[in-house]
C-alpha cells in the first residue's frame, strides 16, 4: 500500500478532479488512466506513506499557510474529518485569516481572530459536510467507517492548532525571510493535514508552479 497523487508538470495547468488516495500496487494502472482522462499531460506521484499523510478520514482538519513575503500572510482551515484536498483544489474553506506582514510577530492564538477573520455559517458547513461524505463514499469508504467522522456542527479552529501553525510554520519562515527571498521564494504556501493534534505538512506551493494561479487575487478580494 502506498499513496498516489495526481499532479502536473511545472508550468502547466493543474490536474483537477482526481483525488489522491491510498492504494495497492494493482490499483495504480486505473489511477493513471483517470489522471490521463482529466489531463493528458498529467502525472502521477507514487509516494511511500509517511505518518499521517495517508489518512483522509480520521483527521482534526486541514490547513493552508500562504505567505507573500513582506506583504501578507494568509491562513485557511478546514474542520474535523476533512483532508487537504479540499483546500488545494479550492473546493472548501471553513475559516480564513489574513494579516499584514509587519503584524506577524504580534499575532497570537488568542488575538488571531481580530485579523481579517471569516468563518463559515452552519448552513454552509452542513453543505460542505454532505459533499465530504459523498466524496468519501465515492472513494470507497464504507458508511460504517465514516459514520461520525465528520461532525454535524462546525467547531472553529482550536487555539492549540493556531499555536502550532504560528510556532511551527509562520514564525520559522518569517525568521528565514532573507534567505528565502534570496532564493526567489517570495510567494508560496504550505498545506497539510492535522492528525491527532499534530501538523502533517504535505505540499509546498508557489505561483510559478502553474501557468495560471488565482489564489492571490482570490485572497485579496476577501
Amino acid at each position: 500500500m502506498f499513496i498516489v497523487r495526481a499532479d502536473a508538470k511545472a508550468g502547466e495547468p493543474p490536474t483537477l478532479g482526481v483525488e489522491g488516495n491510498y492504494v495497492r500496487k494493482d490499483q495504480v494502472k486505473d489511477y493513471i488512466e483517470r489522471v490521463k482522462q482529466s489531463n493528458p499531460n498529467g502525472v502521477v506521484l507514487c509516494l511511500d506513506q509517511e505518518e499521517g499523510t495517508g489518512e483522509k478520514v480520521r483527521t482534526d482538519g486541514a490547513f493552508n499557510v500562504y505567505l507573500q513575503m513582506g506583504q501578507m500572510i494568509f491562513i485557511d482551515y478546514l474542520g474535523k474529518g476533512f483532508d487537504v484536498g479540499g483546500i488545494t483544489k479550492g473546493r472548501e474553506n471553513h475559516e480564513t485569516w489574513s494579516f499584514d506582514w509587519n503584524d506577524a510577530l504580534f499575532v497570537t492564538p488568542y488575538n488571531m481572530n481580530r485579523y481579517n477573520h471569516t468563518i463559515t455559517t452552519q448552513e454552509r458547513y452542513l453543505d460542505s459536510a454532505r459533499r465530504r461524505l459523498r466524496q468519501l463514499l465515492d472513494l470507497g469508504y464504507s458508511r460504517e467507517y465514516i459514520r461520525g467522522k465528520v461532525p454535524k456542527t462546525y467547531s472553529p479552529m482550536p487555539n492549540s492548532i493556531k499555536e502550532r501553525l504560528l510556532d511551527d510554520i509562520v514564525f520559522p519562515l518569517y525568521e528565514k525571510r532573507i534567505n528565502l527571498e534570496r532564493n526567489g521564494l517570495k510567494s508560496f504556501g504550505v498545506q497539510g493535514m492535522i492528525i491527532d493534534g499534530q501538523l502533517c505538512p504535505i505540499e509546498f506551493n508557489r505561483p510559478q508552479r502553474f501557468t495560471t494561479k488565482d489564489i492571490l487575487n482570490t485572497e485579496q478580494e476577501r
